[in-house]
């Protein structure tokens, strides 16, 4: 008899999530939707909702994900926390970051916090998309005339200047193909070293990446100095935020910077080490700890530490970004005139015998 209850309830649950899941717009909780929610979540907290009425309040005015949004309610009247309703929606550090907020900080700031990163980042992958379409549907064509002149052209060439050496071996083809099967095989190799990392690993190693690596050091020193902000202003010191980040999933990243620190202050030693082993925290943090101040200042200091870091981040992502098109347009430039020096050298050299 329990094995049929144990079995009616396993379909009702999967069929509230075929539900879910045929219903698209239902599921699709994309990352502007997300940022759009913890916004609005983030100001109806401040007006003095309470959470739940919040959610509910969100449900009538966001309809799409209304049958998410209840769902999330339910969790949270049966007991769950908001940071564990969401988590199958979000991201890790997201996650941890919500949770942290939740039990040991100001949720509503969290929120606000969270929001105003992600509309920046949406912001910066609809310009990435606006600014690589055009150039790669050109690369795209490229690619396609590259591959009939191979075929259709070049052989009727041979043939009509009698010498086949001089239009068979399209160079540039070859060129791109092993070109292509190097990055496979690298980008292969890359993966399999990238799965076996830990959490901050793979943090130091997205840090030291070229070009991007600043903002992924802009970004994370971000999260951890917000984190940090959050936590201190409610009277948190160093010692118990790392006690507290350390009782989260042991490969987590916040949880392993967490270690580091606190076994560099349980041997008191200064923080150098620890600067050292994470090249993404900002040389600023370690002024702000060690100047002493105390930690309603130290809160404040790192709020407003964490606004410049947003705003440095905000600023790198432009400039990379317009550095796109002309790298693109260049590449274009130089395949098209490859495409005509191969093409017309040979001619030159058949008229040059014919004269």
């Amino acid at each position: 008899m329990s094995g049929n209850n144990g079995l009616n309830s396993y379909f009702k649950k999967n069929k509230l999530h075929w539900q879910l899941t045929k219903n698209s717009k239902t599921v699709k909780f994309s990352r502007h939707d997300q940022a759009e929610w913890l916004l609005l979540i983030a100001d109806l907290l401040k007006s003095g909702f309470p959470l739940h009425h919040a959610i509910a309040f969100s449900a009538s005015v966001l309809n799409k994900h209304r049958i998410l949004f209840q769902t999330i309610n339910q969790s949270m009247s049966a007991g769950e926390t908001f940071a564990d309703c969401l988590k199958p929606y979000i991201g890790t550090n997201l996650y941890y970051q919500l949770l942290l907020a939740e039990q040991h900080g100001n949720l509503e700031e969290c929120l606000q916090e969270i929001g105003k990163l992600m509309v920046l980042q949406e912001k910066q992958r609809q310009k990435l998309v606006n600014l690589i379409q055009y150039p790669l549907i050109l690369l795209g064509l490229l690619i396609i005339l590259m591959i009939a002149l191979k075929v259709f052209v070049f052989p009727e060439l041979s043939e009509w200047g009698g010498k086949s050496g001089n239009f068979d071996n399209f160079y540039l083809i070859d060129i791109f193909a092993y070109s292509a099967g190097g990055i496979i095989v690298t980008a292969f190799l890359e993966i399999m070293k990238w799965s076996k990392m830990d959490q901050l690993q793979k943090v130091r190693t997205c840090c030291s990446l070229p070009v991007i690596g600043k903002c992924y050091r802009l970004f994370y020193g971000y999260y951890v100095v917000t984190n940090l902000a959050m936590m201190m202003r409610h009277g948190l010191k160093i010692r118990e935020i790392c006690l507290i980040v350390e009782k989260y999933q042991s490969q987590d990243f916040l949880s392993l910077l967490g270690k580091i620190v606190k076994n560099e202050v349980n041997q008191g030693h200064d923080l150098t080490l620890v600067f050292q082993q994470a090249p993404f925290l900002p040389p600023e943090l370690k002024l702000i700890i060690e100047k002493g101040s105390t930690i309603d200042d130290l809160g404040n200091d790192l709020t407003a530490l964490a606004n410049i870091l947003f705003q440095r981040l905000a600023s790198r992502i432009e400039r990379l970004l317009t550095l796109i098109q002309p790298i693109i347009f260049g590449i274009i430039a130089i395949i098209i005139v490859g495409l005509y020096l191969r093409l017309l050298l040979p001619i030159y050299h058949s008229m040059q015998g014919v004269i």
